[in-house]
């Protein structure tokens, strides 16, 4: 046990269908490739890497950034990289694309080894969504957002044992702005063939809906998903101030150092971090949850805990507020172990003090961080303090006034996803006396608000 002492964490055996898409794709998306394109109604999705088009909109490429712009090339000819036709299931997904003014047809060395991509993109008032992107690149490349560094890539270190691209995830949302965006990637070829690929994806829609949300949300994902690979400009994760002060009293203390960043082997030091996003006004959030990808790699491992908004930390003393990786796994974490960490923030397990060099027991509490998620509108994380962090994804669902009763996404239906918000919080206290998911209005969120939602659903069986 450390001198700062460490809870447990967690929930055990909670549903969260809500995740499944999500880590079915990422789980699915390893290899690269493919030449299929779909459209939606209304929507074109182009922000798919492809060829783009002689008026200037979708991907045009430079030889070097500052002018020459042409239509991106695609699809690009690679021998090596293999298409993945189980990309998702609708068969959505980028071509891969390079720099060619011509004339005829490149091969899959023809030069030049640098190219430079753009994509305009046009955000309407109220289009702003979280938008994420897959990305890969033969060899390296950089991808910025309105002037915002949002990642790097460099294949060498994302490969699978037979050579296949791994494509790695990056958040463009805290870049994007309602109006004109311009998104750029700087590509370099160091080896012998080259291309870029970009497939975005929003954790709200399905793949044909990229930009626009099938119902009412909020994401932040802090990390890249590569299996612990350190160095990438983005483990080093955004901070709040509570959450460099907790840092500082770790520093502070006998045994424990300094805050280190994501992807790095944690022994006796804190990993970091603050979620941000933005509400509408008069946004009533329903739901919240993290999904964060830890490994134990210290001499500790037993006793970590997760700090977060409400918890305090003292040099060489007791902490308060906590969550112990104990309570979400519901056993003791072991060394050299990797965990999919899932954090119901509607009822989330406390533990009051640091429980010490053994975790035993229930949490002191069970907690709603809803009304918090909602006031503040970002959410501390301090894992600590053998905790090796991969990546952490919050995701937020909420409801506008005068949607219809029981709709807790927003997304102008009564379904089951509405039943899913409900059953993340049941039995614990509503969050107020506007809180929607409390139908009968007692003041707890429990079965028989299940029962009014689903008497009031849109279709059948609750279907969506």
């Amino acid at each position: 046990m450390k001198m700062l002492d460490k809870p447990c964490c967690g929930l055990r055996g909670t549903a969260r269908r809500r995740w499944r898409a999500l880590l079915v794709l990422l789980a699915s998306a390893l290899l690269l490739g493919g030449t299929a394109r779909a459209a939606e109604s209304g929507r074109y999705i182009e922000l798919l890497s492809g060829a783009g088009h002689a008026d200037g909109t979708g991907w045009q490429a430079s030889p070097d950034g500052v002018g020459g712009w042409i239509p991106a090339y695609a699809p690009y000819p690679n021998p090596t990289t293999m298409p993945n036709p189980r990309l998702n299931s609708l068969g959505v997904h980028g071509d891969l694309m390079w720099y060619w003014p011509g004339p005829g047809t490149p091969g899959a060395g023809s030069p030049p080894t640098a190219a430079h991509f753009r994509y305009m993109l046009d955000i309407p008032p109220g289009g702003l969504s979280q938008l994420i992107a897959l990305v890969a690149a033969d060899d390296e490349m950089t991808l910025k957002v309105n002037g915002t560094v949002i990642g790097s890539y460099r294949l060498g270190d994302h490969q699978q044992p037979n050579t296949q691209p791994i494509v790695v995830p990056m958040d463009l949302t805290p870049a994007l702005h309602e109006g004109s965006n311009e998104i750029l990637i700087d590509a370099l070829d160091t080896g012998s063939y080259h291309w870029v690929f970009f497939d975005p994806y929003n954790i709200f829609a399905p793949p044909t809906q990229v930009l626009g949300p099938t119902f009412a949300g909020a994401a932040s994902l802090i990390g890249d998903r590569d299996d612990f690979h350190g160095g990438d400009a983005v483990d080093s994760a955004p901070k709040s101030t509570h959450v460099q002060d907790i840092l500082a009293v770790f520093a502070a203390s006998t045994g424990e150092g300094p805050g280190i960043d994501m992807d790095v082997a944690a022994t006796n030091a804190p990993v970091g971090m603050t979620h941000s996003f933005t509400l509408p006004a008069g946004a009533i959030v329903t739901s919240a949850g993290v999904v964060a990808r830890v490994k134990m790699t210290g001499d500790n491992v037993g006793n970590d805990i997760i700090y977060y908004n409400d918890s305090t930390a003292t040099v060489n003393g007791p902490s308060s507020n906590v969550v112990a990786l104990f309570d979400l796994l519901g056993t003791e974490p072991q060394f050299g172990q990797t965990y999919l960490l899932n954090l119901n923030l509607a009822k989330l397990p406390l533990r009051a003090s640091n429980p010490g060099a053994t975790v035993f027991g229930p949490p002191d509490s069970v907690l709603s961080l809803l009304p918090m998620l909602q006031a503040q509108q970002h959410l501390d994380l301090v894992f600590a303090d053998d905790t090796m962090v991969d990546f952490s994804e919050l995701t937020v669902t909420y409801t506008m006034p005068g949607m219809p009763a029981g709709d807790l996404n927003g997304d102008g239906a009564v379904d089951s996803a509405d039943v899913d918000i409900i059953l993340t919080g049941l039995n614990t206290a509503a969050s107020g006396a506007s809180d929607p998911r409390d139908l009968d209005h007692d003041g707890r969120i429990t079965i028989l608000d299940v029962r009014k939602l689903v008497a009031g659903c849109s279709k059948p069986r609750c279907a969506r």
